[in-house]
């Protein structure tokens, strides 16, 4: 029987939940130094690794996700409110920031988002890819190129309220185990239909857990990620 959308959303939050890479805070860190921020807005938060790593930086965040499931599973902290409610965002946040989710964004909800930052406030787009050719490598795992663009900035909306401040692109490395690689690589969408199609099963954790085992018997494996980010300051509204 095939998931339904509800089910896959809960399957996927699930694994996002279970392990991401400290790579929100390596780039935060990149980026933001000593910077303190009153209200800070985390747009496509997912289970809340981002708002967690965006707490260091402000007083509060909210983190928005349309997806129920993701809200559902984000992890709680003090400092931070989820919602998947439109509504319920304010209009006066001093930072707001797009973690890989600009790409999904239209010129009209791009507009919608903007008119929610304060003067003077600041907007960073930033994003990761992880690259898993190492590991699908051993796997037998081939993928095709996809169309999603991880360095989408400022220049593809026509808006004239922002200057620059900053935009990078850099290179880190970060090792986690097994199950973390699993869990990882079971947020990724193309790859897991690559794995279904593999293992000829809906559930393929413990078939790839068996297979990395296979292939890493120390149970630490190491991953390059390529960051990208382009940081901005509001000057109009």
């Amino acid at each position: 029987m095939a998931k339904t959308k509800d089910e896959y959303n809960y399957n996927y939050a699930y694994h996002y939940k279970s392990y991401r890479p400290p790579l929100h805070e390596i780039l935060l860190d990149r980026i933001l130094k000593d910077q303190k921020f009153k209200t800070v807005l985390d747009i496509g938060c997912g289970t809340g690794s981002s708002s967690i790593a965006l707490t260091k930086y402000c007083e509060s965040v909210t983190g928005y996700d349309p997806s129920q499931s993701m809200i559902q599973k984000s992890q709680k902290h003090l400092k931070i409110k989820y919602t998947n409610e439109l509504n319920q965002l304010k209009d006066d946040y001093n930072l707001i920031v797009f973690f890989g989710s600009l790409f999904y964004i239209n010129d009209k909800s791009f507009i919608l988002y903007q008119n929610k930052l304060l003067k003077e406030g600041y907007l960073l787009c930033c994003d990761f890819k992880i690259a898993y050719t190492p590991i699908l490598s051993k796997l037998k795992v081939s993928l095709d190129e996809i169309e999603y663009d991880h360095y989408k900035n400022l220049e593809s909306y026509n808006t004239n309220s922002f200057e620059q401040v900053n935009s990078e692109k850099f290179e880190t490395e970060f090792s986690c185990q097994i199950v973390e690689v699993t869990h990882l690589i079971l947020t990724e969408i193309q790859i897991i239909e690559k794995l279904n199609a593999k293992y000829k099963s809906s559930n393929i954790f413990q078939y790839l857990i068996n297979d990395l085992e296979a292939h890493y018997s120390k149970n630490k494996i190491k991953l390059k990620a390529n960051m990208f980010y382009s940081y901005y300051k509001k000057i109009s509204n």
